[in-house]
């Protein structure tokens, strides 16, 4: 089905339920049963992807609610389901929030920036996640055409001009087209463009930004006809082509669904749902080792907190800690814990640590004698007025002479060109502010 015939339907993460159960019903002239269904089997299909215990689609008598994922999930061959990060939000007059959800969970899924600046100097923001996925794969392809993926491939060919290896017999009997040869061939046909094509053509289906299949035509037109990609598709690339390997991961997502697809019949359309509280912490990982230096940086080092004994055996074992970020830089007063929270508390309207997160940080504190401990959490749209990067303070803890600092984080803009420069030296400069008042 053409991408502009679907209906969509938009949730923001960890937002108020909504009755979009009647929507689906309405749309797919289905009862209302039938389309809770849709949705539960929606959230079990995420689950299984992400390795989850519970389903991340919580219904209930008030409505749907999403916890812990983002991303988009079809729900049935006319109908997606699409769900904001609660930290970008859900704005229908600015499709933004899905060029940075895109760009963050690239950046998560493979460590590397995809082509987020080309994406921000296109004519035309991209309105939907394929989109996105399609201009991304497209520039990645342009960047390298020019180094063409090549690899030796064994064929079986015939022909009276001798190239390869021939049977004996064959020269004595030769078939009336030739002599048939395994011929060692070094061109572009091969698994690695096999899964380049196979993912276009995947993709082909679902974007309707006439930008984007004009750029993935371009892409078949210049590759030569390939086999069907195979179920266990080529993973690394030949070194000498190494240019090529986040094109081919890419490719490869693309064919495995991008984390969720929807069948139908032999059909499979992509969908690309991730863990919100991933992509946080592996920003916070990549913008810290930008700010600080990667030596300064260490990340889930163990450190022991004390020790257990089973009563039987008297067998001793460690209790060991692990904060996800230890910092100390030469421009840093004193070394500190950055520790990525995801979920924060709500109290008469005011952000807070929660207890369980400070009996946490006191942990990692005395494990790690470290007396400065930062819960970073991201700052939501509804509460925030902050530029990219800036960091705000809204809550500190004292406990003997261990302190804690609760801190937001603003993530909105990464996508702009040059985003995760600018958030790394905000978050730089905001750290550095409030770690100097420790060391003072």
């Amino acid at each position: 089905m053409p991408a502009c015939a679907r209906r969509r339907i938009s949730l923001v993460e960890y937002g108020q339920p909504v009755d979009i159960i009647k929507d689906i019903a309405d749309e797919t002239r289905i009862d209302r049963g039938k389309a809770r269904l849709l949705i539960e089997r929606a959230g079990e299909r995420v689950a299984r992807t992400l390795g989850s215990n519970s389903n991340p689609i919580q219904i209930d008598s008030n409505g749907v609610r999403v916890v812990d994922v983002a991303g988009m999930i079809r729900l049935g061959p006319s109908l997606e389901l699409e769900i904001a990060p609660k930290f970008l939000g859900l704005d229908s007059d600015d499709p933004r929030w899905r060029e940075d959800f895109y760009f963050l969970a690239n950046l998560s899924r493979h460590g590397r920036l995809l082509a987020s600046e080309r994406l921000k100097a296109s004519s035309g923001a991209p309105k939907d996640l394929a989109a996105l996925v399609a201009r991304s794969l497209a520039g990645m392809y342009r960047d390298n055409r020019r180094k063409p993926l090549r690899s030796y491939r064994r064929s079986q060919e015939m022909s009276f001009s001798i190239d390869g290896e021939v049977d004996t017999f064959d020269l004595r009997h030769p078939n009336p087209d030739g002599f048939s040869q395994e011929i060692v061939r070094y061109d572009r046909r091969n698994p690695f463009n096999a899964s380049i094509v196979g993912a276009v053509k995947e993709l082909l289906p679902e974007v309707s930004d006439p930008i984007a299949v004009a750029e993935l035509v371009r892409i078949l037109e210049d590759l030569p006809e390939q086999a069907r990609p195979a179920p266990s598709r080529a993973r690394r690339v030949p070194g000498r082509s190494r240019a090529w390997q986040p094109t081919i991961d890419l490719s490869n997502d693309v064919l495995r669904g991008l984390g969720v697809s929807y069948k139908y019949g032999f059909a499979s359309a992509p969908g690309y749902v991730l863990k919100t509280w991933r992509i946080w912490e592996d920003l916070l990982i990549i913008a810290s080792r930008f700010a600080f230096g990667r030596e300064a940086v260490r990340v889930q080092s163990e450190h022991e907190l004390g020790t257990r004994s089973r009563a039987a055996s008297g067998a001793e074992s460690a209790i060991n800690v692990f904060p996800d970020l230890m910092i100390a830089s030469s421009s840093s007063r004193v070394p500190f814990i950055l520790d990525s929270k995801y979920k924060s508390n709500f109290e008469k309207g005011r952000v807070r640590i929660s207890e369980a997160d400070i009996y946490e940080a006191l942990a990692f504190a005395r494990a790690t004698s470290c007396e400065t401990v930062v819960l970073a959490y991201p700052a939501l749209p509804s509460n925030s007025q902050l530029q990219l990067g800036e960091v705000f303070l809204f809550e500190e803890g004292y406990v003997d002479k261990t302190r804690i600092f609760g801190v937001e984080v603003e993530v909105r803009g990464i996508s702009q060109r040059g985003g995760v420069k600018v958030f790394s030296e905000r978050m730089l400069h905001g750290l550095e502010k409030m770690t100097a008042i420790c060391g003072a």
